[in-house]
């Protein structure tokens, strides 16, 4: 057997639990010929080693989980967690770095720097415009702004949509970062979960679909309350996230347990069953912050692969896939309940052209918007620095 083409070391500051985009990537690489390895934090539910398709994760413990979360012990579970993975990637000497987000730039650059080894950002988000209450502070955004900078000009940049591309070049005065697009594998089938069909809709007609992080500013809140004007649908939410207590609560309080059903994440290709088992996805984003104004997330694509409709937020990226490839209908206000049932009603009452829609998403996803396209323009851009360390 020939040896690697040179080892990557991936960093993230998170479990690196149900996060497709990082995996199909680590994939890729070691399907490439790359020895991967991928640093994470373990939490309750993950193990402090993993092996995976073709790569292995490491997890580190951080002690510092055990402080309670007041007086401002947060910044002491970051700062050993900066430390910890710091010395995790160190340990690994690795020939490429690959930061995933922000937050741990400043470990994975200090670890390739000591390497003498060679660095990717890959910015999943922007850092700068992020869907958080502390990302709107003045002061942060600044220190957020300049912290990015530093290091974007000084590593290859990778980011997964074109609007953030163009946000990246413009704040940071960097080359135009490779766009890899959030997209699934090619799958030249897709079956249709029928059980969790059963359960999911009950006695309705129509099955929707939301899948993904429970969070603020996913107009969540606002499709529960759109489904009292779609008596004949059901809605089934996938996902978790710090929204889920709230939401679940909302649903009993207002009597919405027969609109509503809430299930588990499941591993990916069983969650692509469930969404070619439902008549429409959702995906009512509300542009609330920058990063969200140019996504166009994961599910998007995915919905598109199953080859069910969308109904999805008219934001800048995400519209102009769904106009181009006509696999849907916009939402013009996802914070307007009525205006998501608008746009789930325009495919539900014409079945004809829902099917239609579903049959262009389909369609375009096989063409264009697969993992297949976008992997080599990834794999160029690890390819190009092994060179370079070669």
């Amino acid at each position: 057997m020939s040896a690697p083409r040179a080892k990557v070391c991936i960093v993230q500051y998170n479990a690196s639990s149900f996060l497709t985009r990082v995996d199909r990537a680590a994939r890729t690489l070691a399907a490439s010929g790359y020895e991967v390895v991928l640093i994470a934090i373990k939490d309750a539910d993950t193990a402090a080693f993993e092996q995976r398709d073709g790569y292995v994760v490491k997890r580190v413990t951080l002690r510092s989980r055990r402080l309670p979360r007041r007086f401002g012990l947060k910044y002491v579970r970051f700062a050993e967690g900066i430390w910890r993975t710091f010395l995790c990637a160190w340990r690994e000497k690795a020939d490429i770095y690959d930061a995933r987000d922000a937050y741990p730039l400043l470990a994975t650059y200090v670890a390739a720097r000591l390497r003498g080894a060679r660095m990717v950002y890959d910015s999943d988000e922007l850092a700068t415009g992020r869907n958080q209450v502390h990302a709107a502070n003045p002061v942060y955004a600044w220190a957020m702004r300049r912290y990015e900078r530093f290091f974007a000009r000084r590593c290859a940049v990778i980011t997964s949509d074109e609007g953030r591309a163009d946000v990246l070049e413009r704040i940071h005065g960097i080359p135009r970062p490779v766009v890899v697009l959030n997209v699934p594998e090619t799958m030249e089938t897709v079956l249709s979960d029928e059980e969790f069909r059963r359960i999911a809709l009950g006695d309705r007609r129509h099955l929707l679909i939301y899948q993904g992080v429970l969070i603020a500013n996913r107009g969540i809140p606002e499709m529960i309350e759109a489904m009292r004007l779609l008596p004949e649908c059901r809605l089934a939410i996938v996902g978790f996230g710090a929204l889920l207590p709230r939401l679940v609560r909302m649903v009993e309080d207002e009597g919405l347990g027969d609109a509503v059903a809430f299930f588990d994440p499941v591993p990916f290709r069983t969650l692509m069953c469930y969404t070619a088992a439902a008549d429409v996805g959702v995906i009512p984003l509300v542009g609330s912050c920058l990063s969200y104004v140019t996504a166009a997330p994961n599910k998007l694509f995915e919905f598109m692969m199953a080859g069910i409709p969308v109904a999805a937020t008219d934001l800048p990226d995400m519209a102009r896939v769904v106009r181009e490839t006509g696999c849907g209908t916009l939402i013009s206000d996802p914070t307007s309940p009525e205006a998501i049932a608008a746009a789930v009603r325009a495919l539900i009452d014409d079945p004809e052209a829902a099917r239609t829609a579903g049959a262009r998403g389909r369609a375009a996803a096989l063409a264009r918007y697969n993992w297949e396209v976008e992997a080599p323009k990834m794999l160029a851009v690890f390819d190009d620095l092994a060179g370079e360390a070669s």
